[in-house]
């Protein structure tokens, strides 16, 4: 059967952290072991990325694989073919695995149903990102060397994929997660979490990672009269970071938007981890693909394929 990573409900805490230390030993490493040789990875985005997509492909050729581009605009979707019907026209060419983004909610587990080979979930609506929590969880692990931590998402929780998959990540380890935004931004109930709260020093006073959330323009203007006071009040910058504890990181899935959910002064600062966590993307999105797509002999060793 094949290895889907769709949600992250399909991985055991266990293999969770399994993922995050062979992450780490590739990042440490200077030469990676060519456990995708002979296979070929079908990177197909539905929907725009830079982040995900660029870090999977480069994932695909440091483990010796080989991946196909699929382009939509440029396809036979174009012509009125289905998704699914051009996934198994794809599978047909001998393919060994997909990493699928998607606008609709859901559809990478049913297109999962009818694939053989493995699928990797980039993204689906805002329901799951389950290999952008595990690059945050990587490096979560990378900094403080554990993961019961408080962790506070802030910003557009509703409409964010990410954020309902870091917090069961995050759960899945003993840690506490807060919910922290706007009315209309944050849900009313969220399965796990301890607190939600339209106050920012409520929400990361005590916490060991901030992690703020990309808020779309055109939601800010339609929910606020005066977009200053989202700035006032849940912005992180130099002034709100004082909030959280000194040891306390910021966080981002990217893309943000700088001076609005972050601003200029702490994008980059000693506190953000930011640029740590897309380099994380690459190292953990190799792990996935052994994980998912490689062979067992292939795997058998971290020792031995780790120079």
């Amino acid at each position: 059967m094949p290895k889907h990573i769709l949600s992250m409900n399909d991985l055991s805490a266990e293999e969770v952290m399994w993922i995050i230390k062979r992450a780490l030993e590739f990042k440490a490493s200077r030469k990676f072991p060519k456990s995708l040789k002979g296979k070929f990875i079908v990177t197909a985005f539905f929907e725009p990325s830079t982040r995900t997509k660029l870090s999977f492909q480069k994932a695909i050729l440091s483990l010796g694989g080989k991946f196909l581009d699929f382009t939509p605009n440029l396809s036979s979707l174009q012509k009125g073919e289905t998704e699914l019907d051009t996934l198994l026209t794809l599978e047909a060419m001998d393919v060994d695995g997909f990493v699928i983004r998607v606008r609709k909610n859901g559809l990478p587990m049913y297109f999962a149903k009818h694939l053989s080979v493995p699928v990797i979930n980039g993204g689906d609506g805002n329901n799951q990102h389950p290999t952008q929590a595990i690059l945050d969880l990587t490096t979560m692990y990378e900094h403080f060397g554990r993961l019961d931590l408080k962790v506070a998402i802030v910003g557009d929780i509703v409409h964010s994929r990410v954020a309902r998959s870091l917090t069961e990540g995050v759960l899945k380890f003993g840690g506490e997660v807060r919910m922290c935004g706007p009315v209309g931004f944050v849900p009313e109930h969220f399965e796990g979490v301890s607190v939600i709260t339209h106050d920012l020093g409520e929400a990361i006073h005590d916490v060991d990672v901030v992690y703020a959330l990309r808020i779309q323009k055109e939601r800010l203007e339609k929910h606020f009269d005066d977009v200053e006071e989202f700035f006032r009040k849940y912005q992180i910058n130099e002034r709100t970071i004082k909030m959280a504890p000194e040891h306390a990181v910021l966080m981002h899935p990217g893309p943000f938007n700088r001076n609005v959910e972050v601003s200029d002064g702490i994008v980059y600062s000693e506190r953000s981890l930011i640029l740590m966590q897309v380099k994380n993307g690459l190292y953990s999105r190799m792990s996935i693909l052994e994980k998912a797509v490689a062979s067992v002999e292939n795997i058998r060793s971290l020792q031995e394929t780790l120079v």
